[in-house]
């Protein structure tokens, strides 16, 4: 009797250390990965574009144009630039494929989306390997691009603990837009295009071209996330582009 007494004191320690050691560990990780089941898209712009509210009630036909030169081609150009172009004609917008004859030329690039899995230390975080990485890819780019690798940061938000295995991991597809509107205008609009161009270390060259156009132009770009538990990529690059139309359809 007195075997069997200590037997079950035995497991029944074993049990409250395991219950314990899981607590302590895994808990955390396991209650963050039910909380990303579901796939959570965030987007921010690096600054908001404002078009003449008088030149868009007359500019109602739009040019589309939609590339991709980052490592997630499954981001589908086709299927961003006919996302896009939903948004706008359920607006009252008509599709050219004539530039020249658009109100609205819109342009929009994938410059950067990579992948990206949460670590097991809070040093080794999300968003300080995405900027991290980020910037490495994009070395030498201009400060809006430093603001969108700031904030693809802010949104996936810090992380830690320790993963529960393989199995189970919050994944992140995160990058960078680019997008550029120009605006048909009855005057004609002025400016210069500069070019600082390097050669070697310590000496630059400088071009300048007048240029006269009867197109405003507003940039701006993307910050987009996309993270679930154990995520699929098609299916992220589907709902990022379904994002992002939604964004940029939103400026009109």
């Amino acid at each position: 009797m007195k075997l069997r007494q200590n037997n079950k004191f035995k497991l029944l320690s074993l049990l409250v250390l395991l219950v314990f050691l899981f607590s302590s560990s895994g808990c955390g990780q396991m209650i963050n990965a039910i909380e990303h089941s579901d796939m959570q898209v965030k987007l921010k712009m690096t600054d908001t574009i404002f078009l003449d509210p008088v030149v868009k009630a007359k500019n109602k036909t739009i040019y589309v144009a939609v590339n991709n030169t980052s490592d997630m081609q499954e981001v589908d150009t086709t299927m961003l630039q006919n996302l896009i172009v939903s948004r706008l004609s359920a607006k009252g917008y008509q599709v050219v494929t004539d530039p020249t004859q658009a109100g609205y030329i819109i342009q929009a690039n994938v410059l950067y989306m990579d992948y990206y899995r949460q670590t097991g230390t809070k040093e080794g975080a999300v968003e300080g390997a995405l900027v991290g990485a980020g910037s490495g890819a994009l070395i030498g780019q201009s400060r809006d691009t430093s603001i969108a690798l700031g904030l693809i940061g802010a949104l996936v938000g810090g992380v830690g603990g320790a993963l529960l295995g393989k199995a189970i991991k919050v994944e992140t597809y995160a990058g960078v837009v680019d997008v550029q509107i120009q605006e048909r205008t009855d005057k004609p609009v002025t400016g210069q295009i500069i070019t600082n161009a390097q050669q070697g270390s310590s000496t630059t060259i400088q071009t300048k071209q007048e240029i006269s156009s009867n197109y405003q132009i507003y940039r701006t770009k993307i910050a987009c996330t996309a993270q679930q538990t154990n995520i699929d990529k098609n299916e992220a690059a589907r709902a990022i582009a379904d994002k992002i139309a939604n964004q940029i359809g939103g400026i009109f």
